[in-house]
């Protein structure tokens, strides 16, 4: 007996010996049974004379077409798609023509296969028919079932080509038919997944024979991976306050791709996704973000707990960011002058600042210990500090990215009231439309006569500004306090109005003014002097200097007993001098009014007409050419006699001229209207030339009276009106002799010098002689 082995659905090959044993025998005839049966499955009929021509017949309710026996040596019996039923012994009986018949038997095993493995997870779903990632790291735990098999199958697991070690268990069930059904179960454990396991395959086997391949389900591990790096290029580099910057954040190893997102502490920002594992972010950073973080997020959306960061570190540099603030020790609202002050500045800047500058209303500071002002580091010392001090201070720091000022902190000195110098508006005076209006002077002199009410007004610098005033009054050394319900104050100002009735009631009135630091350490002071109107002026007189333009100098009267300045009326014009004295553009003959004005009003004006005065001359060339006749000639020794006798009578006068004494100057520091005129002037004889005796005379014999005198100018004043010293300087202009135009006021000057009136009237009487002379000169 032969055993073989086949596997269901293939072929089986039933061996059978037909091997004769005499070489002259031949097969005549194939028999197949199966086991102990009477009846032929198969036979093979050789009887036939031709031998090739053998007849092959199966039984149709066993093997059907699906067997055919081959003769040729090995003789084998080949029965397609085997079926179960088909196993059990085969006897051949083989019959020969000569030798006695053989049989042969074969056991024949039929192999059935397990039907196809299927793989389930741990929800029962078949992984074949689902597509499922899993987390990177976690377990994979799958069941493989097997249905069927026989001999019952071997179920093996297989990662890739590994072996994997798995639990197998064989469970028996009862089919719809009754038929019991085997089904082989192996559960596999792959722990902890990594990324060697992304897309390897994980197959099921179920052998149960070698003779054909056994039946394998595979599935592929699909892996859902967390991102292995992420990194924000560009990370070195400083970043400016203000400025815009791109930056870029790039993430590897993530599957699906991360998910890549911005953080600045704890607040999102929004990027821009340019590509898979690519991120940009446009960035502006500001001050707050000094060392601030700035994140890149990256997160696989399938692993929410998977996200990896990277985190930079920002270095912005920015303009100094100055906080001025007064020192915590002080109260700000209790600061006297004397006092110690100091101030902090607060500089937040990257990089550091270079320079700190300290600024008192806009005055940059230096540090000046004598001056009391003391800088270091980040502070500004003041000390002994007076009202001056107070103001604004602010301080101003510097580095590469630029400077800024802090904000500004107002010191409040508080100090003892001090005068406040106003300037006398004038109050009272009523304007005249030929009259100028008064000459404002200041306050500490005031002009009234007796009977005048004048308003005195008391203004005075102070903080805190609740004042409290009192008056007093001086009078030949003599102080007394002035009548609370005389005056009236209000804030930082008091007014009292005074009448003077009495020479006694002329002095000097003090305003004394206090609050909540002290006492005035000096009263604002009132000069109430008796004081009226200007006099007019006097001896006005006028000069041609150079063509339309013309000079006007007087002698100036008592001014009243206030300072007094000068006005000169022409026309619609209104010319102002500190002294008598004008020079002004005339185009036609013209009247002006001159006045002295001062506190009190102006003086009585004194006019004068102004006529200019000119003679033509003959300017010129001939162009013309005529032969020289004898008439011609006779002509030009005519003009030629009459020029020789006018040379000589010119020549007469100048001798005559010499021959006459001059007259002494007067002394230098003797005051005189003549010194505008000049040397030239007073040689020449000119007839507008005021005696110097009659200015002396005036300034003489004039009386003043007790509070009439010149008072001392105000320094506000001082240097503003034109003395006569300053008028007799040599350097002052002078107006030059004009013969030919000359300018003449019609005021009539009395003389009182004899010599000097015929002096004059041989000058008159030269200048005709030599006026008729040109006359016939010209005519000829």
């Amino acid at each position: 007996m032969v055993s073989i082995q086949g596997v269901a659905g293939q072929k089986a090959m039933l061996p059978c010996n037909i091997q004769p044993r005499e070489s002259n025998d031949a097969v005549s005839m194939v028999l197949w049974f199966k086991e102990d049966s009477g009846e032929p499955l198969f036979s093979y009929d050789a009887r036939s004379p031709q031998f090739g021509k053998a007849k092959q017949w199966s039984a149709p309710h066993f093997w059907g077409n699906r067997a055919s026996f081959r003769a040729s040596l090995p003789a084998q019996l080949t029965v397609q798609d085997l079926q179960e039923s088909d196993e059990g012994v085969y006897r051949c009986r083989v019959d020969f023509r000569n030798s006695p018949t053989r049989n042969f038997k074969v056991n024949l095993t039929v192999i059935v296969p397990p039907a196809k493995p299927i793989i389930y997870d741990a929800k029962r779903r078949d992984m074949s028919k689902l597509l499922e990632a899993y987390p990177e790291g976690a377990d994979l735990f799958l069941v493989c079932e097997v249905h069927g098999g026989k001999p019952r199958p071997q179920v093996s697991w297989y990662l890739e080509s590994q072996n994997i070690h798995a639990s197998t268990e064989v469970r028996e069930t009862q089919g719809l038919g009754g038929e019991t059904n085997v089904v082989t179960i192996s559960n596999v454990t792959v722990k902890a997944l990594t990324r060697r396991h992304h897309h390897a395959k994980l197959s099921c086997r179920a052998n149960n024979t070698q003779l054909a391949s056994p039946p394998t389900t595979a599935v592929i591990i699909e892996l859902n991976m967390k991102p292995l790096k992420v990194e924000i290029l560009e990370k070195d580099q400083i970043l400016s306050a203000g400025k815009r910057y791109e930056v870029r954040c790039q993430s590897t190893g993530s599957k699906p791709p991360a998910v890549l997102t911005w953080w600045k502490s704890s607040k999102q920002l929004k990027g821009q996704r340019k590509s898979d594992g690519m991120s940009l972010l446009q960035f502006t950073p500001t001050v707050e973000d000094e060392g601030k973080f700035l994140v890149c997020r990256a997160e696989n959306p399938k692993l929410s707990e998977a996200g990896i960061e990277d985190r930079w570190k920002l270095k912005v540099h920015f303009a100094p960011i100055a906080s001025l603030k007064m020192g915590s020790t002080l109260n700000p609202k209790d600061i006297k002058e004397g006092s110690d002050v100091y101030f902090e500045c607060n500089v937040r800047a990257n990089p550091r600042s270079y320079k700190l500058t300290w600024f008192h209303e806009g005055e940059e500071l230096h540090h000046n210990v004598t001056a009391g002002v003391v800088l270091s580091d980040h502070s500004l010392v003041l000390q002994s500090i007076t009202r001056e001090s107070a103001g604004g201070y602010t301080c101003m720091a510097a580095n590469v990215e630029g400077r800024a000022k802090s904000n500004a902190v107002n010191l409040e000195v508080m100090f003892a009231p001090v005068c406040k110098h106003v300037l006398n508006s004038g109050v009272g005076w009523r304007h005249q439309n030929a009259t100028p209006p008064p000459f404002n002077m200041p306050e500490e002199v005031h002009g009234a006569l007796k009977h005048e009410t004048i308003s005195l007004v008391c203004e005075v610098e102070a903080s805190p500004t609740t004042v409290t005033f009192h008056w007093t009054f001086n009078s030949s050394g003599d102080l007394n306090d002035v009548p609370s319900n005389k005056y009236t104050s209000e804030g930082t100002i008091s007014r009292l109005n005074y009448t003077p009735l009495t020479d006694m009631d002329y002095g000097i009135l003090g305003c004394w003014a206090s609050n909540a630091v002290g006492h005035s350490k000096q009263p604002c002071l009132y000069q109430v002097i008796a004081a009226g109107r200007p006099y007019p002026l006097q001896n006005c007189t006028t000069y041609n200097l150079n063509g339309s333009w013309v000079r006007i100098s007087c002698v100036e009267g008592y001014d009243g007993g206030l300072p007094q300045k000068f006005v000169a009326i022409v026309g619609n014009r209104r010319l102002e001098s500190s002294s008598p004295y004008w020079e002004f553009q005339l185009l036609k003959p013209a009247k002006v009014a001159l006045y002295a004005v001062n506190a009190k009003g102006s003086s009585e004006p004194y006019a004068i007409e102004v006529a200019l005065k000119g003679v033509a001359k003959f300017t010129g060339e001939s162009t013309s050419s005529v032969d020289m006749s004898p008439i011609l000639i006779g002509l030009g020794g005519t003009a030629t006699g009459l020029g020789l006798i006018v040379t000589g009578v010119l020549m007469a006068l100048w001798r005559r001229h010499a021959a006459t004494p001059t007259k002494p100057k007067p002394p230098p520091q003797q005051p005189s209207i003549a010194t505008f005129a000049g040397k030239g002037e007073e040689e020449d004889g000119n007839p507008d030339l005021i005696p110097t005796t009659a200015l002396t005379n005036h300034l003489t014999d004039r009386k003043l009276p007790r509070y009439g005198s010149l008072p001392r100018r105000p320094r506000q004043l001082e240097g503003r009106e034109m003395s006569h010293d300053v008028l007799e300087d040599s350097d002052y202009p002078r107006a030059s002799p004009n013969v030919s135009n000359p300018i003449s006021s019609e005021a009539v000057v009395p003389q009182k010098d004899k010599d000097q009136s015929s002096y004059r009237r041989q000058s008159k009487g030269d200048e005709k002689m030599l006026l008729n002379a040109r006359k016939k000169y010209c005519a000829s």
